[in-house]
């Protein structure tokens, strides 16, 4: 059984809004999540650097240990297809690195989906791109597990304890026709997300929230900002937007 809250101290950190073509979402969108998992770590890990294919003038640090590429790659692969409209990316089915919708253990690299087949993100964001731009909103949200014994140690209740999240909203407009207006946006994009590199380095030196113990983090997606501030328990009650839990 597990149960979920959220205790002060908590942080907040609301990224400025990234503008990206949708051709270019995939790179923009990992390295940010790489760079908060990287500064976030639990643990030492040993810096891997890597470089924007679109963006080639941003470099930024993977969190590979526990192969948390393959699976930043997953979650990042829900997000495109939900947000473009594609195929549905089946996060209950992932595969040789997650099993099925079933906890498979511990540790910050170990993965999980918490979505039953109602909730897979089937159109909360995407179909309507051809009308203009779409905004949607990916969360990294970190908490601590502590486990609570009941009736006498004969049962246990699992809780999750928030300490931090990040929001990134990112706007996905098709790639502009010409070549000079193209190269305007990507331009917009790489500023936007220099910034945004920026105040994540800034704002992980504030550390007085995060517990000295092992915690684990989840990479969710929202189709508004409204819902993501009505979710208050990080992974439960989603209502269409996909979840994939990511722990070392």
């Amino acid at each position: 059984m597990t149960s979920t809250t959220s205790s002060p101290p908590w942080k907040e950190h609301f990224l400025d809004e990234i503008p990206v073509s949708d051709s270019d979402l995939g790179d923009a969108v990992t390295c940010v999540l790489h760079t908060i998992l990287f500064t976030r770590a639990p643990g030492p890990v040993r810096p891997s650097e890597a470089s924007c294919h679109a963006f080639p003038n941003i470099t930024y640090s993977l969190c590979a240990v526990g192969d948390v590429s393959r699976k930043v790659e997953h979650a990042v692969k829900a997000f495109e297809d939900t947000i473009m409209g594609n195929a549905v990316h089946e996060l209950d089915d992932i595969g040789p690195y997650g099993g099925s919708s079933a906890s498979t253990g511990g540790g910050y690299y170990a993965q999980r989906s918490s979505l039953g087949s109602s909730q897979r993100p089937r159109s909360s964001l995407g179909h309507t791109r051809s009308m203009g731009p779409t905004t949607g909103y990916l969360v990294v949200a970190f908490f601590e597990r502590k486990v609570k014994k009941a009736l006498f140690g004969l049962m246990s209740n699992e809780e999750k304890i928030y300490f931090e999240k990040w929001i990134i909203p990112v706007t996905v407009s098709a790639a502009p026709p010409s070549p000079t207006e193209q190269d305007a946006v990507t331009r917009e994009t790489e500023t936007m997300l220099q910034s945004g590199l920026l105040h994540i380095l800034s704002a992980v030196q504030m550390i007085d929230h995060i517990p000295n113990a092992m915690y684990d983090f989840e990479i969710l997606q929202y189709s508004s900002l409204e819902a993501v501030q009505s979710d208050g328990s990080y992974g439960l009650g989603l209502g269409g937007s996909g979840s994939v839990r990511l722990m070392p």
